[in-house]
């Protein structure tokens, strides 16, 4: 026992500090780890805009009101893209105004950089003219339009044999 009590008196507090030192360290270490890793700030994500306060609307049935919202987002806002998309729908679905879905959606391909999207743009208004509006003509400038601009589109082959079919249809003779 002795021998303990002299090795305590030659090293002094010195254990209890490597230990406060160490218990000192894990803290810090929970503290990063809790508000750095495990609960960032968000600083690296960037904010869209969901647009809640016009969903509102549409959900009250307040569709006008809440297309007119849509325009003024889209007009003030050159970056977003979330309210042409949520416009297009809104004028498809609920209000059935396909120049306005058309508007929306011409917005979007013109917002977005990728071209994979901008082609889903194009090809969603190539839609409204085939299937809502019913206008041949107005499809095969699209078809065109599509097949001059995005040339390496997956779906090429099927949107040339569209626009044939329609050429064929249209200038048949009666």
């Amino acid at each position: 026992m002795a021998a303990l009590t002299g090795i305590a008196v030659y090293l002094g507090s010195f254990p209890l500090i490597v230990l406060g030192a160490v218990v000192w360290l894990f803290w810090l270490m929970r503290y990063v780890l809790l508000t750095q890793v495990l609960d960032p700030s968000g600083d690296s994500t960037p904010y869209v805009n969901q647009h809640s306060n016009i969903e509102a609307m549409v959900a009250r049935g307040e569709y006008a009101t809440a297309a007119q919202a849509y325009r003024t987002v889209i007009a003030a806002d050159p970056e977003d893209v979330a309210a042409c998309e949520q416009l297009a729908l809104l004028a498809l679905r609920e209000m059935k105004d396909y120049p306005l879905a058309v508007f929306a959606y011409r917005e979007a391909e013109q917002r977005v950089t990728e071209p994979r999207r901008q082609l889903g743009y194009a090809m969603h208004v190539a839609g409204i003219y085939r299937d809502y509006i019913r206008d041949a003509g107005r499809t095969m400038v699209e078809l065109r339009r599509i097949l001059a601009q995005y040339p390496d589109a997956p779906n090429a082959s099927s949107l040339r044999g569209e626009l044939d079919d329609l050429k064929a249809r249209r200038f048949e003779p009666s």
